[in-house]
């Protein structure tokens, strides 16, 4: 009778090897490309020039990141309570209402302040 641990180790060996090897083989198959200029440029994100670092960024989208996270904290808030919302009671109630008396004052804020709309 064989030990689960060693039977283990063997896979895991065997596996590793496995995985080793092919990428030996793989690496030797495939061919490397054609140097060139345009093969030494940094490519990022489908920008084949990046901006140079003194370009600035509009503050609008780390507005509309954080306007995002806040509503979606507040679905995350909003699952569990509605799952629970009969045990919870008249308190649970209330302490959600009041979550979303604050959330909606911050909406009609952001709103008023024109950060939702893209200009």
């Amino acid at each position: 009778m064989t030990s689960p641990i060693g039977d283990l180790a063997v896979y895991w060996a065997l596996a590793f090897t496995i995985v080793g090897l092919l990428s030996l083989v793989a690496g030797r198959l495939v061919p490397r490309g054609i140097a060139g200029a345009a093969r030494d440029k940094p490519y990022e994100c489908g920008v084949s020039e990046p901006s140079p670092t003194e370009a600035r960024w509009p503050v609008r989208f780390a507005l509309v990141a954080m306007l995002f996270l806040v509503f979606d904290v507040e679905a995350v808030f909003l699952y569990p309570w509605a799952l629970l919302v009969r045990e919870l009671g008249w308190g649970g109630l209330g302490a959600m209402s009041t979550f979303f008396v604050v959330l909606g004052v911050g909406y009609l804020y952001a709103r008023g302040r024109h950060a939702l709309t893209w200009r």
